[in-house]
């Protein structure tokens, strides 16, 4: 379906007088959730933590299996009976980095696990029965380090440990009965240090504030008659914001706020009768993104934003119609990355990623289903005049004038028998003049309509003369400010009508002149501020220069995501947008260079509609498409500004992936992960080896740019899009740097980038010693002789 609209204030009013406000919704601009899941690679949907660690990789732990994410693909880490070094259970309930680059996990079963990431190898701390120092249970459910450095880890049974890293004992903090100063209750579920240095812990027997100088608790649990007291004694989260405010989710009692001065807390609980509440009292995670929002996960509730100013909630939901919304209700984890990326955990639904920096385009969709007074649901075109009047194009039910006093629409329609009729009932373009004219674009010819008599002036082509409309398929109207009006038709190319002498001087292609007009399907035409004609075709953009009647042009060649213009407006800036068929373009004309979004950023589709676009008076841009329209203020467009961390991910000779501390031969030609190594050694007989690479930013990492240099063979970096690999063949020995950089999807380069050193070492008979003339050139070691 095809939609348009002139300015913004006219949507609301059609809502209401069509009643179509269940018909016509908007997306909630800045929620629209990508999924990601066991078919794009991770190896299960039930994601229980999330983290970005110190290099820029995500890690998601699932109930099977560690995953490592950089944008592309997963590296899952499993437990492996015959390695005694690999993760000790594959149920993940906790993770967390220390300000050593260490990954601690905590298992469902399996204790503890380190995760050294240069030798990818796991060292396991379990509970052992006859060892007090041990981990106190199996079953880890938090793993917190805190500022001093000290590592903390609550259990579901055995309470809460402090690991001492230097001995690998476990200092233990247990329930005791009748002792007001130990832990409540030995299931601790959650670990948080505030500005202070205080823990709270929280717990299946309530909230614990522990002191670290005196090793004693303070115990905050719900009391009966004490409205003040904690929701709930079941403590899953406990979180402090940027404001130092504690915020407890429990398990059935909702969402509490502390308030440590008075020790009372406030509670936020769902109400079915206020859809601004809370959307479910069982609440697992908390977290405050880097613009402040607060952000809840609930168990069936899906995911809240809280308005610290009025205090309500905005709920997030799966909406089984809507693939772009949330996959699940059950909500696990919360997590916001270095570029603003929210990230999302749930249970069996797998990421869901939400791109907190995404382009603001409004998304409208109109669902057809309702009859009303329109001629027709199937609208070309919108148009509202200077009285106030509502006009509106369909496709094939003629032109319908709208008047909001009386709430009565009016159609014009064709009448074969009747010329001062309008021409055709197909109307695709509307336009209102400097006089308050209305013209009218149909499958029919160009239309003038008289307000006085309510009768047409049609314009068709007469094959006989010159000076008629070149097609009776019109397209676009504009007018420019020399009152000259320029009519844009399906096949006969522009034409500039002398609404004085009703003359019509056509444009058209001619194929041995490439300064005439690319194509004779023209689509748009708009005057910018600068008195500048461009013009919109199936072949492009045409700039028109008045005074030598000629066309520059700017395609696909250029910039353009597509040839095909459907749409031209000017922001304040002097940037032209043009929607095509493949994206939404801004064009600055001063430099001529392009900037092209995509449906990924937030766009209806990336197909738009004829006719389908306008400004409102407010600066607000409407482009319509096959997926309904899209709505924004230019200036709001901005570019992510996040440079991306870049790094080797893969490293292989002869298509073969080398693995920590194995190689060809029996080398070990990676003591390291690749990430992680600065340098490695070749033999010469490794004459084919490739590398893999990846920008560390994942809001459309298939716009993430790539370039390349092996430094000593190479003198220009290669550009190569986003392919994220290269394979060298047949390097002579010498040393050698290989360098990559890249950029994130909106074009934002890593310069530094990441580089290894690579040394090949010739055959034993060419070295030096062996081979006394040959000579050193450059990088290379060349023989003299044959």
């Amino acid at each position: 379906m095809r939609i348009f609209c002139k300015i913004k204030i006219i949507i609301p009013t059609i809502i209401v007088i069509l009643n179509l406000s269940e018909n016509l919704h908007a997306r909630e601009p800045s929620i629209k959730f990508q999924r990601i899941t066991n078919e794009d690679g991770l190896s299960q949907v039930s994601v229980n933590c999330i983290l970005q660690d110190s290099k820029g990789f995500m890690w998601f732990g699932t109930q099977d299996g560690l995953n490592r994410y950089d944008g592309y693909q997963f590296k899952v880490y499993r437990h492996n009976q015959q390695d005694s070094k690999s993760l000790s259970n594959n149920y993940i309930n906790a993770f967390y980095e220390d300000k050593s680059g260490m990954l601690w996990i905590g298992t469902n079963g399996g204790g503890l696990n380190k995760f050294d990431k240069e030798t990818e190898k796991f060292t396991h701390f379990k509970n052992e029965f006859n060892d007090p120092n041990s981990l106190s249970h199996n079953e880890v459910w938090s793993v917190y380090e805190d500022t001093s450095g000290e590592l903390w880890i609550g259990t579901y049974g055995g309470g809460l440990s402090k690991f001492d890293r230097k001995t690998k004992q476990f200092t233990h903090y247990k329930y005791q009965k009748n002792n007001s100063n130990c832990l409540s209750n030995n299931v601790v579920m959650s670990i948080c240090e505030d500005r202070s240095g205080i823990l709270w812990i929280g717990t299946a027997g309530g909230l614990n504030k522990f002191d670290k100088e005196t090793e004693k608790f303070t115990h905050f649990k719900n009391e009966v008659n004490n409205p003040n007291s904690l929701s709930h004694n079941e403590v899953w989260s406990v979180y402090e914001d940027k404001s130092a405010r504690l915020w407890i989710g429990t398990n059935g009692g909702g969402l509490n706020r502390f308030d440590r001065k008075t020790a009372t807390f406030t509670h936020f609980k769902n109400d079915i009768n206020n859809v601004n509440s809370l959307s479910n009292n069982y609440i697992r995670s908390i977290y405050e993104d880097r613009s402040g929002e607060l952000w809840i996960g609930t168990r069936g509730g899906g995911l809240n934003k809280f308005n610290r100013k009025t205090e309500t909630f905005t709920d997030f939901k799966n909406d089984i119609n809507n693939v772009n919304s949330l996959s699940s209700n059950y909500i696990r984890s919360i997590y916001e990355d270095r570029s603003g990326e929210l990230w999302i955990g749930t249970r069996a639904g797998g990421i869901n990623r939400f791109d907190r920096a995404a382009k603001p385009f409004t998304h409208y969709q109109n669902i057809p289903g309702n009859t009303n007074s329109l001629s027709s649901n199937l609208m070309l075109s919108f148009y509202e005049d200077y009285t106030g009047f509502l006009w509106i194009g369909t496709q094939g039910a003629g032109l319908n004038r709208f008047d909001r006093t009386t709430g009565h629409f009016i159609r014009y329609q064709n009448d074969p028998e009747n010329r001062n009729s309008l021409s055709h009932n197909v109307v695709r373009t509307l336009f209102v003049d400097h006089l308050g004219v209305l013209w009218i674009g149909t499958e029919g010819g160009l239309n003038q309509f008289n307000h006085s008599t309510k009768r047409f002036i049609q314009y068709k082509n007469d094959p006989e003369n010159p000076y008629s409309l070149s097609d009776n398929r019109v397209y676009a109207i504009h007018e420019t400010q020399s009152g000259m009006i320029w009519i844009g038709t399906r096949g006969g190319g522009i034409n500039q009508f002398d609404p004085n002498t009703e003359r019509f001087i056509r444009y058209q292609n001619d194929p041995q002149n490439p300064n005439i007009l690319t194509d004779n399907s023209v689509l748009s035409i708009y005057e910018d501020q600068a008195q500048v004609l461009w013009i919109g075709t199936r072949g492009g953009l045409s700039q028109f220069d008045y005074e030598t009647k000629q066309f520059r042009h700017f395609t696909e060649n250029e910039g353009l995501p597509n040839n095909v213009i459907y749409g031209i407006l000017e922001d304040d800036n002097g940037n032209l947008w043009l929607s095509t068929n493949i994206g939404l373009s801004r064009f600055n004309p001063k430099t001529g260079t392009f900037r092209n979004y995509y449906v990924n950023d937030g766009l209806q589709s990336n197909e738009f509609n004829t006719g389908a676009y306008n400004k409102s008076k407010s600066g607000e841009m409407f482009f319509g498409g096959i997926n309904g329209f899209n709505a924004f203020y230019p200036d709001s467009i901005r570019d992510n500004q996040h440079i991306p961390p870049i790094v080797i991910t893969d490293f292989q000779i002869f298509n073969k992936r080398i693995p920590v501390g194995e190689g060809a031969d029996g080398r070990s030609i990676l003591r390291k992960s690749i990430t992680e190594t600065e340098g490695i050694e070749l033999s010469y007989k490794d004459y084919a080896f490739s590398f893999e690479f990846a920008a560390l930013h994942y809001a459309s990492p298939d716009k993430n740019e790539y370039a390349y240099l092996m430094e000593g063979f190479e003198k220009d970096w290669n550009y190569v899009r986003n392919r994220r690999f290269v394979t060298y063949t047949n390097l002579p020995p010498g040393n050698y740097i290989f360098r990559v950089k890249g950029s994130n999807n909106d074009g934002i380069w890593n310069e530094e980038g990441t580089s290894l050193k690579i040394t090949i070492t010739p055959p034993f008979w060419k070295t030096r010693r062996n081979c006394p003339s040959s000579a050193k050139s450059g990088n290379f070691w060349s023989p003299s002789g044959s």
